[in-house]
């Protein structure tokens, strides 16, 4: 199964589950992890957490989040949440990041001899690595190639997408769509999380066309397993180049023209779809 979640589904997901009173699970939150693709993602997901009152539990911050913190300081801290209650498990991973993080050799010292005192004892060559986002990059691929084995080969990756797939439908389900369009058109009042509005703009794209392929004007090839037509999300401006994450920029396509439209690149294709796009944004909603 091909599964990929970008940073507004995580958000999504995590005040989802908070609708439902649902803490994460474990597997839950190193699905999230993994598909978050920089350090400003991270801190995203990390103050959404924060937001909706969730404990992460230790095996969590001390054996995954701990490797894709890049801050110092804030390395600092998360050793701090870690050891709040004392705990006497030896969490080598911690200091080793903090060695990591380190602005000199001497703070790298330092934080190798404040080890000892949680009993972890690391070699004075760890020193040697301080400063080094190549060791860090290097350790956070090797966390991820690990977590694939355990958790996309096991099919756990595809459990978890299809709990999310499923709270999303009953969320929208509930959503009419001039409320979404509504929603999105007003951005100063908008009550849709910044973070979250790319999920929306797929929503819309999705339920104005009412089931039908934008270009080639026939219906969705099949229905997915919770019934809807599927069709893909189209950026008629790519967002790479510089095209807005908007309702005049999408398009629902059939999985057939949208790799037409990506391959050929045609401009009597392009024109179609811009002038599509601009019709639905005077349609009225359900």
């Amino acid at each position: 199964m091909n599964i990929k979640m970008n940073i507004d589904e995580i958000l999504l997901f995590l005040d989802l589950m908070e609708k439902e009173k649902k803490t994460p699970l474990l597997d839950e939150l190193k699905m999230m992890l993994y598909y978050l693709e920089n350090y400003d993602e991270v801190k995203k997901f990390y103050k959404k957490v924060k937001e909706n009152g969730y404990r992460l539990p230790n095996k969590f911050l001390a054996f995954s989040l701990v490797h894709f913190i890049e801050n110092f300081e804030e390395c600092i801290a998360l050793k701090k949440e870690i050891y709040q209650n004392n705990t006497k498990r030896k969490y080598s991973d911690v200091f080793i990041q903090q060695i990591l993080l380190s602005g000199t050799k001497e703070q790298a010292k330092e934080t190798i001899e404040e080890a000892k005192g949680y009993g972890v004892l690391l070699k004075n060559t760890w020193a040697d690595k301080y400063d080094s986002i190549r060791e860090i990059i290097k350790r956070q691929e090797e966390w991820k190639r690990i977590i694939k084995e355990q958790l996309i080969e096991n099919d756990n990756f595809p459990k978890i997408y299809n709990d999310f797939s499923r709270l999303k439908h009953k969320y929208f389900d509930n959503i009419p769509l001039e409320y979404i369009k509504g929603e999105l058109s007003n951005r100063n009042q908008s009550q849709i999380s910044v973070y979250t509005r790319s999920v929306f703009i797929k929503e819309y794209a999705r339920r104005i066309s009412n089931g039908v392929c934008q270009l080639c004007d026939k219906g969705a090839p099949f229905r997915d397993k919770h019934g809807n037509p599927f069709l893909e999300v189209h950026h008629i401006q790519y967002l790479s180049e510089g095209g807005s994450d908007s309702m005049e920029n999408v398009v629902a396509l059939c999985p057939n023209c949208h790799r037409r439209i990506h391959h050929l690149q045609l401009e009597a294709d392009f024109k179609k779809v811009l002038e599509k796009a601009k019709i639905n944004l005077n349609k009225n909603g359900e």
